[in-house]
């Protein structure tokens, strides 16, 4: 789907064929400033006659991504595009949408599965093929997916966690205690159990320095180096959850060393996800602690309340999760087994 510049206009045009009622037809439109606007009117163009099984899984691709673009947040675009890229689109971009079958899929499967990835990364990219073949069911009359019948692969749940107890994480922090942002940080991820991005978009604001809690209302990431601040991942997600004193007289202290600080001001201004996922790959080595994701502070924060009796409901409310039945997916094996009590409580009618 080539694009060319008049050299006498300086203005990119673009020239094709399509098939009307069987016949060839040839299409040449001129005048475009930018080579993406000529390139985007051929595919628009072409999809507007292809809205059938005959487009290419490249086309549809293009298609499904302009509608999504409106719909889903830069984060997420970004996510879907880099599995799309790396995982989906080398295998099936060449094919037409009613040539892929359960058989076909099944191939594609197979080879994920040999690249030994993680089960819920597995899962998570199965999902988006069913996710575009879905769209073409709806908008370009596919009969039905071909997933349905091929199976799924991967897991939902990663099953036993990669966590720190306590007493690690405390190693942990000796390790690195000479980083002051650093200690602030992670001491704020493991006591709280808040998402890296919901931490690292905190303002001054967002601490109640009496009352011991932190407000969460809005999530940061760093898209194609540009830091973008937006509203947390699902509604539930913004909430108020208490703040262990001690962890709350970290954060004033650290504030008192920020330069000209105001209510608005970031905590972590300037700091990322990668920046803090390499202090722990660092200083966990150095503290001869298994390697764990930054993301795995979070499960360590909600196993450690659990083992201490903290109910599933409450916990669910402090993760932000937006039901319950999440919380119990991710977390069911950690909870006790409470068959002895269900036994003492029946006897003692």
């Amino acid at each position: 789907m080539p694009a060319y510049k008049d050299k006498k206009s300086k203005k990119w045009y673009v020239s094709f064929y399509v098939k009307e009622n069987g016949i060839s037809k040839k299409v040449k439109k001129m005048g475009f400033s930018k080579k993406q606007e000529a390139m985007e009117y051929e595919r628009n163009y072409i999809n507007s006659f292809v809205s059938d099984t005959e487009i290419t899984f490249e086309n549809l691709y293009k298609s499904y991504m302009d509608d999504q673009k409106n719909r889903l947040k830069p984060s997420t675009i970004e996510s879907k595009t880099y599995i799309f890229d790396k995982k989906i689109l080398p295998f099936f971009k060449k094919y037409k949408i009613k040539e892929i079958t359960p058989l076909l899929v099944r191939k594609w499967q197979n080879e994920l599965i040999k690249g030994n990835l993680a089960q819920t990364y597995l899962r998570a990219i199965h999902e988006q093929l069913v996710a575009i073949l879905n769209y073409a069911v709806k908008f370009y009359n596919l009969n039905k997916n071909p997933c349905s019948a091929a199976g799924r692969i991967g897991k939902k749940n990663a099953g036993e966690m990669n966590i720190w107890t306590l007493d690690e994480f405390k190693q942990f922090i000796e390790a690195i205690k000479h980083k002051k942002e650093a200690v602030v940080g992670f001491n704020i991820l493991f006591y709280t159990g808040m998402r890296i991005g919901e931490m690292l978009a905190l303002t001054i604001s967002d601490i109640d320095f009496e009352k011991c809690k932190i407000r969460i209302n809005k999530t940061f990431q760093r898209i194609k180096r540009t830091d973008v601040i937006s509203t947390p991942k699902t509604p539930k997600s913004k909430r108020t959850i208490d703040c262990p004193k001690f962890v709350i007289d970290i954060i004033q202290d650290y504030i008192k060393v920020l330069y000209k600080p105001t209510s608005k001001t970031r905590l972590f201004e300037g700091f990322t996800k990668s920046k803090f996922q390499n202090d722990v790959n660092v200083y966990s080595r150095k503290a001869n602690l298994k390697k764990i994701r930054v993301h795995d502070l979070r499960h360590s924060h909600a196993t450690f309340l659990l083992s201490k009796g903290v109910n599933i409901v409450s916990l669910s409310r402090r993760l932000g999760h937006e039901r319950v039945s999440t919380t119990l997916d991710i977390y069911s094996h950690v909870l006790k087994e409470d068959d002895d009590l269900i036994k003492d409580i029946l006897n003692n009618l």
